[in-house]
């Protein structure tokens, strides 16, 4: 019987310093990223478009390097379909990332728009990104959508992390969509003639 107490004791003490290990690697909610302040978007779109959101903020306020682990956005209304969350190199593009477009960006602009999963670059200590994030999302009905926050999942000095960001972005959707591959002439969207 003292045999069995001392395994359960063990097993025990061996779960606590699990979770206190896995307490230490979780530092939850610090600001890494520069908060953006001021900027809100507003504008029309149509049901089961393709919006392009580019994520503000990718300066690095930390001593730290910073990878990005996802990113969500806060309280998504349920009409709201994020079809992906991808990386776009700066130099690559052309410009340094969008604040709204619409249309798949690498169809439209194959060899431009080159996505790179999120998690494959990280940002220099007290640097700015040489990558721009991009949600792309489809309302599926109509009505007046804000956004006004996003949440940011990261890894800064081996531990994981997250930040609010904001976002402010209104939507104003109707009905039907537009007729055609693409809402917007191919120029609107890569920023070539």
């Amino acid at each position: 019987m003292r045999a069995v107490r001392q395994s359960c004791k063990r097993a025990i003490l061996a779960l606590l310093a699990g979770a206190l290990l896995a307490a230490c690697n979780n530092t939850g909610p610090r600001t890494v990223f520069a908060l953006e302040h001021g900027v809100s978007v507003s504008g029309p779109t149509r049901v089961d478009e393709i919006n392009d959101a580019g994520l503000p903020g990718l300066f690095n306020l930390s001593p730290e390097q910073v990878r990005l682990r996802s990113v969500q956005v806060v309280s998504p209304p349920r009409s709201m379909h994020v079809l992906n969350v991808r990386a776009y190199n700066i130099k690559h593009v052309g410009y340094g990332g969008i604040i709204g477009q619409q249309g798949d960006l690498p169809s439209e602009c194959p060899g431009q728009f080159v996505p790179h999963p999120i998690g494959s670059f990280v940002v220099a200590p007290r640097k700015r990104s040489a990558y721009f994030v991009v949600l792309a999302f489809i309302f599926s009905k109509p009505g007046r959508y804000h956004l006004k926050r996003l949440k940011i999942y990261y890894t800064a000095d081996g531990k994981d992390g997250w930040q609010y960001q904001n976002f402010d972005r209104t939507y104003v959707v109707s009905n039907p969509p537009l007729p055609g591959p693409r809402p917007l002439p191919k120029s609107a969207v890569c920023g070539k003639p």
